[in-house]
């Protein structure tokens, strides 16, 4: 190591864990990330800094961390009794985190201290030690057919803000999209004539949706008769607020809630329009590798978890349509069938 690298080394191993965390979200800035990943990790780590501030350590030093540390702030997490202190979109509400969230601040951590190694502001992974809590394996339970009904038919869409609304949800369970690429999808993204639109999904992959003829339609009647004036004028998102901002993610949020309380449908979320498409998809003859194209899966394996629930969907379907239990037939106790009366 010549000697400028070691000096740059010796300040960066004397640094506060503070700036470290200010550096590494620089890193991801410069390195292109989605400002949705970049959010995700300021929150997480910048929560850290302050359950250590609380605790008189807001001026640790980088060779001061330990995997301790992260330990005790996880187990806070675990601990707590309210959701979204300091919150910037949410008001803070009575329940404790759930195990997924908690799973998200450990694996936050993790790649922060990998990151720390590899840059050279400790010569070990002092957080690799962590295990991330386990997260249970619950089944998805996708909304069914009636269900989309009731929530279709919940939406006024004679009104500027729920015609918006209808073209949202519409192209939410027609494209898969998730609910940061649907509010970044700009106007040129949008093409009627060739029914696809253009999104950018994780990691500013580029990838072509298509659209179907009822959610296309959704959106061009959006389009024509009741999406406002842009505030900014070299603002082109697709979807807007009624006097012309661009549409947040957490008032998308808020609107599938309202639809929440309206259809008493209770685990209505917004991903969850994503994984009924892809079950719609399969269900109605779709394939897997179509559907990863669509969905913008790395892999398959993340796209498989699908079948599983297609094929529950299919099982419902052939007690509901199966040919010899609709014949009208009862089985007697030897086997032999006979008429029911």
């Amino acid at each position: 190591m010549n000697a400028r690298a070691h000096e740059v080394q010796r300040r960066r191993m004397g640094s506060t864990l503070a700036e470290a965390v200010d550096n590494y979200l620089a890193l991801l800035v410069v390195e292109g990330k989605s400002p949705h990943t970049i959010r995700w990790y300021q929150r997480k780590l910048r929560a850290f800094l302050k359950f250590l501030a609380d605790r008189g350590e807001e001026h640790l030093m980088i060779h001061e961390l330990s995997v301790d540390h992260a330990r005790e702030f996880i187990r806070f997490l675990m601990e707590r009794s309210s959701k979204y202190p300091d919150h910037p979109h949410h008001r803070e509400v009575a329940g404790g985190l759930s195990p997924t969230t908690i799973n998200g601040f450990a694996r936050s951590l993790r790649a922060f201290s990998s990151w720390l190694q590899e840059d050279g502001y400790t010569q070990a992974n002092v957080l690799r030690p962590l295990k991330p809590p386990k997260v249970p394996k619950t089944l998805i339970k996708p909304l069914s057919e009636d269900e989309l009904r009731k929530i279709l038919l919940a939406i006024p869409y004679d009104s500027p803000e729920g015609a918006r609304n209808l073209a949202i949800v519409m192209m939410f369970c027609d494209t898969g999209v998730r609910l940061s690429e649907l509010t970044d999808l700009k106007m040129q993204d949008f093409d009627a004539g060739l029914g696809e639109c253009k999104v950018f999904g994780k990691g500013a992959e580029e990838r072509i949706v298509p659209i179907g003829y009822a959610a296309k339609r959704s959106v061009i009647r959006y389009i024509e008769r009741f999406r406002p004036e842009p505030l900014n004028p070299r603002e082109d998102r697709l979807f807007l607020t009624a006097d012309g901002r661009p549409l947040s993610r957490n008032a998308v949020g808020q609107m599938v809630a309202r639809l929440k309380r309206r259809t008493g449908i209770p685990r209505l979320h917004p991903h969850l329009f994503r994984h009924t498409f892809a079950v719609r998809y399969l269900v109605n003859g779709g394939d897997v590798f179509s559907l990863q194209r669509i969905l913008g899966h790395k892999s398959l394996e993340m796209t498989r978890r699908y079948i599983a629930l297609a094929n529950t969907d299919i099982k419902d379907r052939h007690r509901q349509y199966s040919p010899m239990d609709n014949l009208g037939l009862a089985i007697g106790g030897r086997g032999r069938p006979r008429h029911r009366r």
